[in-house]
């Protein structure tokens, strides 16, 4: 029992980043909007974190708000683009995704060189000593009840489904899916700049450039598996969280090559997308028919 406790301690940190930010991403996504930018954005808010860190001698709760902001204003620049304008999500998402890279390298370089001047050490340990981190598994259920609740039980969360599903018809309905998207866009990105300033504060407390790379397309592997579902989010997160935290052990236990070892988070997650396509839960938790999609409403003339 005890080594089950340790084992859900240790990860609680990882489990935390890795559902903020799948959770965020399944918003982003209810509303319509196709979110190809989450890696670029988990990467900055990484690198974000980090630098507000060592700049305020490890003020967490503001490294932790600078992150979600930063992430926020993303969200709403996309939502923004690809519904005020006839653009591709595609096309949109990826570039903001390579933009997150190239701003958290221009972030975090200085705060790093910084740090190696001052020794500043930044950070916040969850582990078998620290009890919060039986608080952070009972938050994560609840935030997940809660964001059920919010689509399925409000007002808010019927027009970000409508928004999602046919937004034309939304749009007559009295729906402004241009505002509805962008509530979703800055809720959502929000949550993945929190992840991701978890990452950093509280998982890895160092940082190099590409620090999280490749991390928010596991979050968005986590969240397409799950089916956008805020309870099979919990289960997703949890697998991966344990994979990514404990790959050195089971690369110890199986005697695998340290290379092949890293591969087993993205190839669980390969694993977890065609599973999700080609069961009853592709068919049970389908996709907004409109995510993704070029929506473009003209401007009524008198």
């Amino acid at each position: 029992m005890d080594g089950v406790l340790s084992l859900l301690a240790g990860m609680s940190s990882l489990f935390l980043a890795y559902y903020l930010a799948a959770l965020g991403h399944a918003i982003v996504e209810k509303s319509g909007v196709l979110n190809l930018a989450i890696d670029g954005v988990f990467v900055l808010s990484v690198a974000t974190a980090f630098a507000v860190a060592v700049y305020t001698n490890n003020n967490i709760g503001a490294a932790l708000i600078v992150s979600m902001i930063v992430a926020l204003i993303f969200g709403g620049l996309m939502a923004f683009l690809v519904t005020k304008f006839p653009i591709s999500h595609g096309a949109t998402g990826l570039s903001l995704m390579f933009l997150g890279y190239g701003l958290a390298s221009l972030i975090g370089l200085p705060a790093r060189n910084l740090q190696g001047r001052t020794g500043i050490e930044i950070g916040y340990t969850l582990d078998i000593t620290n009890p919060m981190w039986i608080g952070v598994y009972i938050v994560t259920i609840l935030l997940g009840i809660g964001f059920l609740y919010l689509i399925n039980k409000t007002k808010l969360g019927a027009a970000i489904r409508a928004a999602g599903e046919d937004p034309a018809a939304a749009e007559a309905l009295g729906v402004n899916v241009l505002s509805v998207r962008l509530i979703a866009g800055i809720i959502g990105f929000a949550l993945i700049g929190l992840g991701g300033a978890i990452f950093e504060i509280s998982y890895t407390q160092v940082w190099s450039e590409g620090q999280g790379l490749g991390h928010g397309w596991l979050a968005f592997a986590i969240s397409l598996s799950a089916g956008r579902h805020p309870l099979l989010i919990l289960v997703s997160s949890g697998v991966f969280a344990g994979l990514v935290k404990y790959m050195t052990a089971i690369q110890a236990a199986y005697s695998l090559p340290p290379d092949l070892a890293k591969m087993l988070p993205f190839v669980a997650a390969i694993l977890a997308m065609v599973i999700f396509m080609a069961t009853p839960l592709k068919r049970r938790l389908a996709p907004p028919k409109s995510l993704g999609k070029t929506y473009f409403r003209e401007e009524r003339t008198v």
